[in-house]
């Protein structure tokens, strides 16, 4: 009797183990689901249930990979270094124009020291929205172009160029291990490409969310580039303070005047369509001073003020350096020897690191600080605004939101982009997941603790993505 219970148990154990089993092969090459908005849904929730706040990249990618093989797509995942994974899938087409790259980022900032009222990695519903780290940047867009791709692949659609994916690693620490690495060592996947989409466009709604109120197209980024700031003294014991030991001061006044610079604010050609627009629904006086530098291209001394009170505004306008990081000494009665300050330049895409530098000298107005440029990250020349790119994008917006502006813009902050466009491949910005400027200024969108994107809006974001990428290869 007790040898059948055992054998008995034992069957149930088998049971449940290949249940388990079959329910886990199951969530891994899940079905067809039956839109392709709903896939993409379905692939955002495996991506955001990943942390890769901290690398990891690969395990991310894994599950991906092995649906794009299933889908008859040439697939590769290659490591930069141990699980920073890198994803570069092609579909063929006939090869009458150079192919389409399709680049997302599955990289995403840490969410050490901030305050989230969920589970940062747990995709959550809640009061209209979906809540995760990754959902606003980039996790949205990867799910879109694997389930835009995965719906050519299946369909076996005939297109007139390849179809590239990438979804790459280590974008939000510059790119090094990700589109940087692979364009330096493994070029032949995607360096043929004639035309990129990436993020650093948007998809803007209004304040309530029920309209879209603008479509930008990223043609334009500023370059990323940080400075140390070192000063130096002799040292010693706190209670014995004098000039020649305290490097601490000499750094704080070089940060004042830092703070109190304001390089000048100009114009550039991809930005001056997103300032005529933005200023069509902004209030008074925000509204006629973007209204009056969009009709002229320039920054007039009874505007700057207005336009530069504006955060949003400003950093279109103007190289931006700001300090970040300090370091003095490592305990409380200890005179330092080295003072040290980070300092985050955003600069122009028309203006150099070095010319950055030598401002930075001028203002601080002390030899004895010390300006060492940190890792260039890479320079961040323009994509020229028009062109196919372009007319899909404006020729779809229209078609899903007539009368709705779309503008070219320059992303403030920085994108694998600025690699692409090194290497001679023309890229711009798009947006598939959209979002209001309100999110965005109250922290709850990239970067952001309760980073979110309004359900309703998802699909909507998908079919845009998919419409573009259909006018661009058929």
């Amino acid at each position: 009797m007790g040898a059948r219970r055992s054998f008995a148990r034992g069957l149930a154990r088998t049971a449940l183990a290949l249940a388990l089993a079959g329910s886990v092969e199951a969530a891994a090459t899940p079905s067809a689901p039956q839109s392709i908005e709903q896939e993409a849904r379905s692939i955002l929730d495996g991506l955001l249930r990943v942390d890769t706040s901290h690398g990891h990249e690969t395990d991310a990618l894994r599950p991906i990979a092995r649906q794009l093989e299933a889908a008859g797509m040439k697939v590769e995942l290659v490591e930069s270094a141990p699980g920073r994974g890198n994803l570069v899938a092609r579909l063929k087409g006939d090869g009458a124009k150079k192919p389409l790259l399709l680049l997302a980022h599955v990289d995403v900032v840490p969410v050490e020291g901030q305050k989230w009222t969920g589970p940062p990695f747990v995709p959550t519903e809640r009061g209209g929205y979906l809540y995760a780290r990754g959902v606003s940047d980039d996790k949205a867009m990867a799910a879109a172009i694997v389930a835009v791709a995965l719906d050519r692949a299946r369909g076996r659609a005939k297109l007139d160029r390849d179809l590239i994916v990438a979804l790459t690693a280590g974008e939000e620490t510059g790119g090094g291990p990700g589109v940087r690495w692979l364009l330096e060592h493994r070029p032949e996947l995607f360096g043929d490409a004639g035309l990129a989409l990436n993020e650093g466009g948007g998809l803007l709604l209004r304040a309530d969310e029920k309209r879209m109120l603008e479509v930008t197209i990223g043609a334009a980024e500023k370059s990323y580039q940080s400075f140390q700031l070192v000063a130096r003294g002799r040292g010693g014991h706190s209670s014995l303070p004098s000039p020649e030991a305290d490097p601490v001061t000499p750094l704080a006044r070089a940060l004042v005047h830092l703070g109190e610079h304001r390089f000048p604010a100009r114009v550039l050609d991809a930005t001056r369509e997103a300032l005529a627009a933005r200023a069509g629904w902004e209030k008074e006086p925000l509204a006629g001073a973007l209204e009056r530098t969009a009709a002229s291209g320039k920054v007039s001394a009874a505007d700057e003020p207005v336009l530069s009170a504006e955060p949003s505004v400003n950093a279109l306008l103007r190289t931006t350096c700001v300090a970040t990081q300090l370091e003095a000494s490592n305990a409380d009665n200890v005179l330092p020897t080295r003072a040290v300050a980070v300092v985050n330049c955003r600069i122009l895409p028309d203006e150099t690191r070095e010319a950055t530098r030598a401002t930075l000298a001028k203002v601080i107005g002390d030899p004895a600080i010390a300006i060492e440029a940190l890792d260039d990250i890479g320079v961040a020349p323009a994509s020229a605004t028009g062109g196919e790119a372009t007319g899909a994008i404006r020729e779809v917006a229209e078609r899903m939101w007539p009368g709705v502006p779309v503008v070219h813009a320059m992303g403030t902050g920085a994108s694998d982009s600025r690699f692409l466009r090194a290497h001679g491949i023309p890229a711009y910005g798009i947006g598939a997941a959209p979002g209001t400027l309100e999110d965005a200024v109250a922290g709850r969108a990239a970067h952001g603790p309760d980073e979110r994107r309004p359900l309703a809006w998802l699909a909507p974001g998908v079919r845009f993505l998919d419409d573009v990428v259909r006018r661009l290869t058929q």
